[in-house]
């Protein structure tokens, strides 16, 4: 709220101003009679996209434009001897009339922000209204009213695109750093492994070369699956990722991606489980469902310690099937969690056996699961495990 004091005089007061119809005379109205002055100031005053008024002491309405008429969807008939607490609830007359009588009592302007609703459509105005005293010493009030509805409107689609681009460009820096960084490295842990084994092939016993093999195969795999998310992520961003919905066979496509995953599973002697319920079948893109299903055992099993445990449960609900990646690992705090789905981390944690990532699977998964129609969260404790839970619809979901 803004105030400053203004304070205005004239020889007449409004009410005479209006029944003699005279306006003060300037060299610019030289040869314009009384009644034409009077005739050329209503016609600015409706012609004007700001509605416009004058209330006596008692906050009775004394002179409006038609854009007064027009924002309160009333006639003059309906407007002119009378207050706008008339049109509100008995509970809202006084706190309503108390600005009115603030202004006309120590003359400080008042500019205020409220919603107005009338029939169906609600606006959003902004009113400034100001002391105006004639020379009698009589107390009016004068004021402007502006729909800024379309303003705030502006004003909020740019506060949320702003915050869309931020997000958007913090998510392309960590983009470029996977891309810069993260990528290469195992690249370059199945090069140094391999020449390894090459070099040393007659030297290795067979228990050592399967090791080798073993790591060389499941970074491979993570390096695809990390290959595939970046480029899963950058077709969301260009809006060129396709929706397929399909009937599909929930219980066998989690199978399917249970003994993908087991063979890194099994290099941290982790045990792997899918819980068996009865069949459920869902309309879904078996695609977008894998990619969520891979990025979250991969992410479980990351966190596990060797030896751990890693279940998939499907529970149904009346519209909805809720799937739970559930692990015994190292869990971790409330801050942690409320930072796992965006890109604003600089860094993400090392699992149980020192392996990186960069936890853009995360970041994807959540894209995915809304794509798909579901909400996706995560329960965990520090050193008590996690369970990563999404929900998907049960019926057709035509996105």
């Amino acid at each position: 709220m803004k105030n400053k004091p203004i304070r205005q005089e004239t020889e007449k007061s409004i009410p005479q101003l209006k029944k003699q119809n005279k306006m003060p005379r300037s060299s610019s109205l030289q040869g314009f009679d009384e009644e034409r002055a009077a005739q050329y100031t209503h016609t600015i005053l409706n012609n004007m996209g700001d509605s416009v008024f004058v209330k006596d002491d008692q906050s009775r309405l004394l002179l409006v434009n038609d854009a007064f008429c027009e924002i309160f969807g009333l006639p003059r008939s309906e407007i002119i001897g009378r207050t706008l607490a008339e049109q509100v609830s008995p509970e809202e007359r006084e706190s309503f009339l108390k600005i009115d009588g603030q202004v006309l009592e120590d003359g400080i302007e008042n500019i205020n922000e409220e919603t107005l609703t009338v029939g169906n459509q609600t606006r959003i105005i902004s009113t400034r209204k100001s002391r105006f005293i004639d020379g009698n010493g009589n107390k009016f009030l004068v004021g402007v009213i502006r729909d800024i509805t379309a303003h705030k409107k502006t004003r909020k689609d740019l506060e949320e695109s702003e915050a869309k681009f931020k997000e958007l460009n913090a998510t392309k820096d960590k983009l470029f750093s996977i891309i810069g960084h993260d990528l290469r490295n195992p690249f370059n842990n199945i090069l140094v492994l391999s020449e390894l084994l090459t070099d040393s092939l007659k030297m290795v016993d067979p228990t050592t070369c399967k090791q080798y093999i073993e790591l060389i195969n499941s970074t491979a795999k993570n390096t695809l699956l990390l290959l595939e998310n970046l480029m899963g992520w950058a077709q969301t961003q260009t809006g060129q990722i396709q929706y397929y919905s399909e009937k599909i066979n929930l219980s066998n496509t989690i199978e399917e991606i249970v003994k993908l995953s087991n063979s890194i599973a099994a290099t941290k002697k982790i045990s792997l489980n899918h819980v068996e319920s009865e069949t459920i079948e869902i309309y879904s893109d078996e695609k977008l469902l894998k990619t969520v299903l891979r990025n979250l055992i991969s992410n479980a099993i990351k966190f596990t310690h060797p030896g751990g445990n890693i279940d998939i449960i499907l529970a149904s609900q009346p519209n909805q099937i809720e799937i739970c990646i559930s692990d015994n690992g190292v869990g971790m705090d409330e801050e942690t969690s409320n930072k796992l789905f965006t890109a604003n981390t600089k860094s993400t944690s090392k699992g149980t056996a020192n392996e990186k990532g960069t936890g853009f699977g995360l970041i994807l998964c959540k894209e995915f699961v809304e794509k798909l129609g579901g909400t996706i969260w995560v329960e965990s404790e520090l050193d008590k495990g996690s369970n990563f839970k999404f929900t998907l619809p049960l019926k057709k979901n035509d996105k």
